[in-house]
């Protein structure tokens, strides 16, 4: 029987280095950092992938995920409203393909109206994307639209138990614009949302027709509160081996003995059975 495909911490590493260079070990590039050495591992175990496989990324941007499933043998469309970023898939692509990947499809495509057709998604991924999507409720129907009838789908979206207030205060100038939202002042203007349990129901789970199968936690209060969401933050893309030691040791004791705090992120995963 095929193994479902891993990405262990380490594996994640080697692949950025393959495709961006030893330079991302000292100061790393697409925000490839601690959460994405969480989240890659995680998300890649929950989408019960083999050599083969498709998988609809959603707004990936310039992540390195979508060729690190590659190496593995998997193809992924890249679904990506900004062309830039799709011309960057393309490229990075081009530069670093290897006999025996699978094959990356760059898109141009809006998550809240997907060129895809209904039932089709086998297999759906969003890693820290929806978030940055003002109508995502749109988006959620989307994913319920394009998600096969024996899917899966996995999410990872910024948490809260019931409201922010604040994110990055006296760190970095976000103004709150809606409830669980801001947007970064100055030159990017980025959109940013938290979801709560409602929300995460009513946004992703009910359109999806689907059953949350896996939910895990990350980034609470030593990884975040002591740590991220602190002037500690100027360190948060340096020296990415810090941040494998701290996926590998700390983000595991902390969601064993801390989980009396809120994380910061959710990961779950959605499973629609025939």
């Amino acid at each position: 029987m095929s193994r479902f495909v891993s990405l262990p911490g380490l594996r994640c590493i080697r692949y950025e280095v393959a495709l961006n260079g030893w330079k991302i070990l000292k100061h790393t590039v697409n925000d490839f950092s601690l959460w994405r050495l969480i989240e890659y591992p995680w998300v890649t175990e929950q989408l019960k992938l083999k050599p083969g496989d498709t998988v609809l990324d959603l707004g990936t941007g310039t992540s390195s995920y979508p060729h690190m499933l590659a190496k593995e043998g998997v193809n992924v469309v890249v679904l990506e409203l900004e062309r830039d970023r799709v011309r960057w898939q393309q490229q990075k692509r081009l530069e670093t393909a290897r006999p025996g990947d699978g094959v990356v499809y760059p898109v141009v495509a809006d998550a809240t109206a997907l060129p895809i057709r209904d039932g089709v998604g086998v297999r759906v991924s969003a890693v820290s994307s929806l978030e940055h999507i003002p109508d995502d409720h749109a988006v959620g129907r989307e994913i319920g639209r394009v998600l096969a009838d024996d899917g899966i789908a996995v999410i990872t979206i910024p948490y809260t138990k019931s409201e922010r207030t604040g994110f990055f205060k006296g760190i970095k100038p976000f103004k709150q614009v809606e409830r669980n939202a801001f947007v970064q002042e100055g030159k990017s203007g980025s959109f940013f949302r938290f979801y709560n349990d409602e929300d995460i129901q009513e946004t992703y789970i009910e359109p999806s027709r689907a059953e949350v199968t896996a939910w895990r936690g990350f980034g609470r209060k030593l990884l975040n509160g002591l740590y991220h969401e602190t002037r500690r933050n100027r360190y948060w893309r340096r020296w990415v081996l810090k941040d494998w030691l701290l996926a590998k040791i700390a983000h595991p004791l902390e969601e064993r003995f801390g989980t009396a705090t809120e994380p910061l992120y959710v990961m779950f995963r959605l499973e629609r059975t025939k």
